[in-house]
């Protein structure tokens, strides 16, 4: 999509919202795109949610990376409510290609572009590769695969989408990308610590529709979790779902738990197949528990004898090798783990 940030115009990737005239960058790996030329200098004006006024929120604050050609040159989090940043300044004119990319997920917080400055001129990058739209939770959002062992505990300082599978195969591939994840959450139930309480407030379903979910007010005074997203802007070829680990901890061993996730799976597959009448939908599931797995294999073979469609596929995972490859932060993938989990997704959604 090419959008406008200020007086220029942009290739935008992921989720996002234009309010108060900025550019809010919503979904994990969001980013936007473009060409640079006959410039001295580079330097763009972002603004924050209200993570950074709160000190009990530290570890919550949006964190973003700008991407020079295909070279990191920052990797920040954000700690004043507006920042300037000079992406680079130069003595004579020249020209590249720049990124810039949200690496933290939108339930934790969202930033805002308000205004790029340059003496040169810009333009979008084109749109090229296939575009995949990745459906998740922590996994795919990239929760603590930074983190140097089980026993450390979330900060957006050691998560990055950019390190996910998903954000892998997006290098990788050279893909256009959305990520639509929310740590936490699941199809049934999200994350609970006790089995006995269903957690109904973290579900993916309900928030699929929406731009994303955060309750913080923008300056029109909405929530992005009040706005719906336009599925006709951006069409993906082929959605890749990774949803079950979270609902795992609520069904355990029973059976009629089990059946429940398997049922609301396949409703949730007739909602994405709503919104994405043309793609390849690809599901997947285990690399954090394998419970799970035989059941959602069922619900899209159910799915498709009960609709028809084939245009969609499953595979299992084995869970990931902690003795082999270690932890990311509470036990999630680290970037070994999410680099043999991206060479087997690629393969899968290169051969389907």
């Amino acid at each position: 999509m090419i959008q406008p940030v200020g007086r220029y115009s942009v290739r935008v990737l992921g989720r996002t919202v234009q309010d108060g005239g900025m550019l809010w960058m919503v979904s994990s790996l969001s980013e936007i795109g473009f060409r640079i030329g006959g410039a001295r200098y580079l330097k763009m004006t972002l603004r924050s949610d209200d993570s950074v006024k709160d000190p009990a929120r530290e570890n919550q604050r949006p964190r973003y990376a700008v991407l020079v050609e295909t070279d990191v040159v920052m990797d920040h989090r954000m700690k004043q409510e507006e920042e300037t940043i000079t992406v680079f300044e130069s003595s004579t004119p020249w020209g590249t290609e720049v990124r810039f990319r949200k690496l933290s997920e939108c339930t934790q917080s969202l930033l805002a572009i308000q205004e790029i400055q340059t003496d040169g001129w810009i333009e979008p990058l084109e749109e090229q590769g296939i575009r995949i739209e990745f459906i998740g939770d922590s996994i795919t959002c990239g929760y603590g695969v930074e983190g140097k062992n089980g026993q450390e505990t979330f900060t957006t300082a050691t998560e990055n989408a950019g390190k996910s599978y998903a954000g892998l195969i997006t290098d990788w591939m050279g893909s256009m990308s959305m990520l639509t994840c929310f740590s936490g959450h699941g199809i049934v139930s999200g994350y609970t610590d006790d089995p006995e309480k269903r957690n109904v407030s973290e579900l993916v379903p309900p928030y699929y529709e929406k731009v994303g979910r955060n309750g913080f007010e923008l300056p029109s005074g909405r929530t992005v979790t009040e706005i719906s997203w336009d599925f006709s802007a951006w069409q993906p070829e082929k959605i890749l779902i990774n949803l079950g680990t979270n609902d795992q901890s609520w069904c355990q061993e029973r059976e009629p738990r089990k059946e429940m996730y398997m049922k609301q799976y396949k409703e949730f597959l007739k909602m994405v197949r709503k919104n994405n009448p043309d793609a390849m939908i690809l599901c997947v599931l285990g690399i954090m528990g394998t419970g799970l797995n035989e059941y959602m294999v069922h619900a899209v073979n159910e799915y498709r004898a009960e609709t028809g469609d084939t245009r969609i596929h499953s595979m299992t995972l084995q869970e990931q090798d902690a003795a082999r490859d270690g932890y990311g932060s509470d036990f999630h993938p680290n970037m070994k783990t999410q680099e043999r989990l991206a060479e087997k997704i690629q393969a899968f959604i290169q051969n389907t």
